[in-house]
């Protein structure tokens, strides 16, 4: 490399905005083919690894802004498997549906709806009777 080749600043594509942004495609925007059912999919993972797979429920709701929620309920032994050891099972399926609406450009949320486990604290378990006295 001679000095000269050296001394020149590094050149830049101007036409692509400069040095690869990785993830950033061209082309035309919008999905390419059909769009993802994103309940079917969590509905087939959930049925996948609930011990009672015809008690499983899940419900999806449109919220606006380009926004799913969806609702998953189970039955009350199978929340353990479908939430998995430090959550692990629930946040890879959150992370698979985050992963297939991002062509659709969607946010998608999921959530487990047992209302017997899903919203009860320490303390209320406390005050219903339940832990240890204080």
């Amino acid at each position: 490399m001679s000095d000269a080749q050296r001394s020149r600043p590094i050149r830049r594509d101007q036409r692509r905005g400069g040095y690869n942004r990785g993830f950033r495609r061209e082309g035309p925007p919008g999905p390419a083919g059909p769009g993802v059912d994103y309940r079917a999919l969590v509905e087939y993972v959930a049925r996948s690894l609930a011990e009672k797979p015809e008690e499983v429920l899940v419900e999806a709701f449109e919220r606006g802004g380009g926004t799913v929620a969806i609702k998953v309920k189970l039955a009350d032994a199978d929340v353990g498997r479908f939430i998995g050891k430090a959550g692990r099972n629930i946040e890879a399926l959150r992370t698979l549906v985050r992963v297939a609406s991002l062509r659709d450009r969607k946010r998608v949320f999921v959530d487990l709806a047992n209302p017997s486990l899903a919203h009860s604290s320490p303390r209320d378990r406390r005050q219903q009777g339940g832990g240890s006295p204080t």
